[in-house]
């Protein structure tokens, strides 16, 4: 009992962590590609000739200016091939967090119908199951046993069921919501 029970949690979490992947790889990004000093540096530079720009008239000085707005384009575009240079850094961590999350599944999965392949989860009444109680005992092969896997599949199924009509649950309101938002349009049918 106390496996099933363990079962049916690993499958709840697994259906929703995939769902939250994106903000653990935001977490660990955060940590492991901070932003650089030198990307500071230029950050701060670039506000100090903002601010060395601004003092500046732009009719009167055009030559100064346009050196100043230069030198601000280039040290702009150096944090932006910067910025997207963490970005793309922090999508591979987001790609391996949703596999590590799945691969993580599959061998806890696996582990678990390995090492309790032998012996039914529950036992019933063979007749409970009879055309399909071959099935339902995999992979302990005991009439009227109810095996690891065919429970894996169960819970899975009962999930993903309770997650679909709770997702629908709460779509009517975003359709509402929508639907306020939108204004009829007055077209003259003439």
């Amino acid at each position: 009992m106390i496996l099933m029970i363990f079962i049916l949690i690993l499958v709840i979490l697994f259906t929703i962590l995939p769902n939250y992947s994106q903000k653990i790889a935001a977490i660990i990004s955060k940590y492991v590609y901070r932003v650089t000093d030198s990307e500071m540096n230029i950050r701060a530079e670039i506000k100090d000739l903002k601010s060395e720009q601004e003092t500046i008239s732009m009719t009167e000085e055009f030559a100064k200016y346009a050196k100043l707005q230069r030198k601000i384009d280039k040290h702009t575009a150096e944090v932006k091939r910067l910025a997207a240079l963490r970005n793309s850094k922090s999508a591979v961590v987001n790609m391996g967090v949703k596999a590590g999350i799945y691969i993580t599944q599959a061998i806890l999965m696996l582990v678990i119908v390995l090492t309790n392949r032998s012996e039914p989860l529950l036992l019933f009444p063979e007749s409970w199951f009879y055309p399909l109680h071959n099935i339902v005992a995999l992979p302990t092969g005991v009439p009227g046993g109810l095996g690891v896997v065919c429970w894996i599949m169960a819970c899975r199924t009962a999930v993903a069921r309770v997650t679909s009509l709770w997702s629908l649950s709460q779509s009517p309101e975003e359709t509402q919501t929508f639907a306020a938002d939108r204004q009829p349009l007055d077209i003259p049918l003439d």
